[in-house]
């Protein structure tokens, strides 16, 4: 993220070990932003492999946390969605 980034239109706080899914959250977050219905948006895996999200920042099958840190962004619905190994998810018009 640079220093020019747009302030977030919405976010939330996804927790690797809760009962929401990734993908459940990243639809939710987009469609707050978006003002449109989530079943209304294109479909996430146009943009982004979220199996692959939650196998490269999730926890490992012992359950102990990734000791790696990064973010991975993609653009859908003229938003930049961006998911943070901590689990946040930043959504911003892009």
């Amino acid at each position: 993220m640079s220093i020019d980034s747009p302030e977030p239109v919405a976010s939330a706080q996804y927790s690797w070990d809760g009962e929401a899914t990734l993908l459940h959250t990243i639809v939710e977050t987009l469609a707050s932003a978006t003002g449109q219905a989530p079943e209304d948006l294109p479909p996430l895996h146009r943009a982004v492999d979220v199996d692959a999200l939650e196998a490269l920042f999730g926890p490992r099958a012992d359950g102990r946390l990734r000791p790696l840190t990064g973010t991975v962004s993609f653009v859908l619905a003229g938003h930049e969605v961006e998911v943070q190994s901590h689990g946040r998810v930043v959504v911003r018009v892009a």
